[in-house]
């Protein structure tokens, strides 16, 4: 008789190693052990969070060396086998380890970490007070003696030697993640107990409050003993007084963490809908019924009802036995989406997105894994949602930057998502007012299914747009003009009649630059190859890239005779200057700064939806997806600032900021408004925006990107290089540009399909202290370009080792800086 094979995982550990590992499991742990849990298991000489993404089995020959898992951590999996290949697929395009990509995906403070410790000996006990040891020993030795447990500090030299005299003993230590489930001690009725009959009764009848705090438990069975004695003076008397007497009982429940913010808009569902939704709903309902991959780019004008098309079609995937995902680009957009479809769905709803606490998140996650939500809202990192039962995918906005990802794991949550929907059989509906050049040419091109949207429900116009030529408002003399008159005055005639407006300046703070009125010089960071931007209401100097902030002199650190001035503007600014002209105006600001404490987006947006704000300033964040139809006017205070970005996307991202402010006017009865400031009226991305002509920007941007070689008529990859010393990130960056040309001299017939620019000074040459270079990377195709940069991964290892200096592949890059 054969013996039985013994069982091998398949282990994604938390460590920058790109392959998976295989351990064996003890019989103690075999039930356990399912596709989706953390583990605990040994990684050479320290303890490491591992997920299961493989089980297999071997006979007892193939497993000889492999080790065992320590312990499984998860009593449930905490993602489903179908996401497997999806984490695979990212890690491999990506170029990112798939163990660190999965804790990414999953909620923060979830997983334990392993860590250092050291003990003393006896012998390192009395080492202490020996006179003749060096002083760095010493120092070390006193470290470990008053911080047990801690994780020990960088001396390697010196915790070599403690350990070969036998002083110190080092160990792993495994610390649990912060979050975990909410517990409760809460008091019930006892099973069995007739508390009518308790109430009636002589014991009902005890003095005080006693009947009222029994009469509590009739009316809520269950309640937490925190809320008991919030309500009662006495409360715990009243709870341990019945618990004696045998009719309540104590018991620790778990409970649920509410994230949601509440409703900042009802919007009751229409009876019927317009010509042009009922059309493009029923495509939509037939790829769900078909139950095959599909996308569908969805392409309607702002104010063309999109929203309640994604609903409909969320609840057709539901009604079906499927779940869904609906993705928004801005945490403050979930919110309000949030309260939009919660009004609906319900209970049937999750929320994910980085706003949350830890434990909302790990409450909402174990919510989706375990079957008690369909539907899931959030910015980018609901695309890690981990329903068993996928059937569509929405991405609103599908243009925005903000589904490109900046720190590790830089993925691309638009694309990823299309990924996932073929790879699950999902449909995938890209939806957009400003659709991106990428989107739009696979929509073109037969990639994508096209569907249109062009009219606003209703056959409301879109709003009048008036562009206004700063210079020549410069030119009268007033060189720090903020609000041009003609805004000035619309802003006056919106508010007399009633109406609310909404000011759109991309820049946060008082003023972007610092200065000596005597010899010119700027406040920079120390840190960055940035000016410092001035925060009035804090009277602070801040860098909005390393956090670095400092109280701004009186005089020029420079030359040390000159005033310091404050030049430019920001929205704090925007904001004092609206409540100067318009002193009886209510005026709120939407910015990162002012949104920092946890509600007071849904604060500001509810307030605003209410009228109890008449004029809202704000940052990107206010100019997409919201629908406050009292807003009749729009003013776009900057409109350059995206223009000079060294960005080949400049003008393409200018063209989607202008159209998706100008689309917050006029969504209700009243016509729209909106006037454009700017100092280059001719732009051909802002004189399409004025005209709500997509098709003419799509057909100039393709014009100029066909020529240069640039996406989508190619596949790009930034590599970045950053070192504390200048000389040698530029060293090892040139080391590594000669390898890519060797390497593609080597290749005779493909090397023609790659074009490497570089390396050259990153735009931004110093950042949080480290200096930075650049080398971009075109590629015909993505196979070519992705087999390259394995290529120079793998030969980065070597050369960068030991350098100080570190390399970075953005696959994809949107942010060019």
């Amino acid at each position: 008789m054969s013996e039985k094979p013994d069982r091998i995982l398949r282990i994604a550990v938390t460590l920058p190693v790109k392959e998976a590992y295989s351990y064996s499991v003890p019989d103690s742990l075999l039930e356990r052990a399912e596709i989706g849990c953390r583990v605990l298991a040994p990684f050479r000489n320290r303890k490491v969070t591992g997920y299961i993404i493989g089980i297999e089995e071997q006979d007892k020959e193939g497993v000889k060396g492999i080790r065992d898992i320590i312990d499984v951590l998860d009593d449930t999996p905490l993602f489903n086998v179908k996401m497997v290949p999806f984490f695979q697929w990212m890690a491999d395009y990506y170029l990112f380890p798939i163990g660190l990509l999965i804790r990414s995906a999953l909620p923060g403070g979830i997983n334990a970490t392993s860590r250092k410790t050291a003990r003393l000996s006896e012998e390192g006990l009395k080492a202490i007070s020996l006179s003749r040891i060096p002083p760095e020993e010493k120092e070390l030795l006193l470290w470990i003696k008053n911080n047990p447990g801690r994780r020990l500090p960088g001396q390697r030299d010196a915790l070599a030697r403690l350990t070969g005299k036998g002083w110190a003993i080092v160990e792993d230590r495994t610390v649990k993640g912060t979050a975990g489930p909410l517990k409760k001690i809460c008091i019930r009725i006892m099973d069995g107990i007739d508390l009518e009959a308790v109430l009636s009764g002589d014991k009902g009848r005890g003095p005080g409050n006693e009947r009222e705090f029994l009469e509590l438990f009739r009316a809520s069975g269950t309640l937490p003993l925190s809320e008991i004695t919030s309500r009662f003076k006495n409360g715990l008397y009243l709870a341990n007084k019945w618990i004696k007497a045998g009719v309540l009982e104590r018991r620790t429940e778990t409970f649920i963490r509410n994230p949601s913010g509440g409703i900042i808009a009802t919007t009751p569902e229409p009876s019927i809908l317009f010509d042009q939704q009922a059309n493009v709903l029923r495509h939509i309902t037939g790829c769900l019924d078909k139950g095959a991959f599909s996308v569908c780019l969805l392409n309607g004008v702002t104010g063309s009802g999109k929203t309640e098309v994604y609903y409909r079609a969320a609840r057709h995937a539901l009604n079906q036995g499927k779940q869904a995902i609906i993705m928004v680009p801005e945490i403050a957009l979930a919110v309000y989406t949030e309260g939009i479809f919660s009004s609906r769905f319900g209970d049937r709803m999750a929320v994910f997105h980085s706003g949350l606490s830890d434990g909302e998140r790990y409450d909402q996650w174990l919510r989706m894994a375990g079957g008690k939500a369909d539907i899931v809202i959030g910015a980018r990192s609901a695309l890690f949602s981990p329903l068993p039962r996928l059937g569509l995918i929405i991405v609103d906005e599908e243009y925005d930057w903000s589904y490109k990802q900046e720190d590790a794991p830089r993925y691309q949550a638009r694309d990823s998502a299309v990924v996932r929907g073929r790879m699950e059989d999902t449909l995938v509906i890209l939806g957009a007012g400003t659709p991106s050049v990428r989107s739009f040419r696979n929509a073109s091109s037969g990639r994508y299914r096209l569907l249109s949207m062009p009219e606003r429900i209703e056959k409301r116009p879109l709003p009048e747009v008036e562009i206004v030529d700063m210079k020549g408002i410069r030119d009268c003399g007033k060189s720090e003009e903020i609000i041009s008159p003609q805004l000035r005055s619309a802003l006056k005639d919106t508010l007399a009649s009633g109406g609310q407006a909404m000011l759109f300046l991309n820049r946060r703070g008082f003023s972007r630059v610092y200065l000596c009125r005597s010899c010119g010089e700027s406040m920079k960071c120390p840190n960055c190859d940035v000016t410092l931007i001035y925060h009035i209401r804090e009277n602070s100097l801040n860098c909005h890239y390393c956090g670095f902030h400092m109280t701004p002199p009186d005089k020029c650190p420079s030359c040390r005779r000159g005033a310091m001035y404050a030049f430019g503007f920001g929205t704090q600014r925007l904001e004092l200057e609206l409540q100067r002209l318009l002193p009886l105006a209510r005026i709120a600001r939407m910015d990162r700064d002012s949104t920092k404490r946890k509600g007071e987006t849904f604060r500001i947006l509810k307030d605003f939806n209410e009228g109890k704000t008449d004029i809202l300033v704000g940052t990107q964040m206010i100019t997409k997806g919201y629908d406050f139809p009292n807003v009749t006017l729009v003013g776009v205070v900057s409109a350059d600032l995206s223009l000079g970005f060294p960005d080949f996307r400049s003008g393409e991202r200018t063209f989607q900021l202008l159209s998706q402010a100008a689309g917050r006017a006029g969504r209700g009865k009243r016509k729209g408004r909106v006037i454009i400031q700017t100092f280059n009226p001719g732009n051909y991305a802002i004189i399409s925006a004025r005209d709500h002509d997509y098709e003419s920007f799509y057909l100039k941007e393709t014009e100029l990107r066909e020529q240069l070689e640039y996406p989508p008529f190619s596949y790009l990859a930034c590599l970045r290089f950053q070192g504390n010393d200048r000389a040698a990130t530029e060293a090892m960056a040139d080391r590594i540009g000669r390898e890519i040309i060797a390497i593609t001299a080597g290749w005779p017939k493909r090397g023609k399909d790659i074009r490497v620019l570089g390396p050259v000074e990153a735009p931004m040459a110093r950042l949080k202290g480290k200096y930075r270079r650049q080398i971009l990377i075109k590629g015909k195709g993505t196979s070519i370009l992705h087999y390259l940069l394995k290529e120079i991964d793998a030969l980065s290892r070597e050369i960068l080792r030991k350098s100080g200096v570190s390399m970075i592949i953005d696959v994809d890059p949107y942010q060019m800086l």
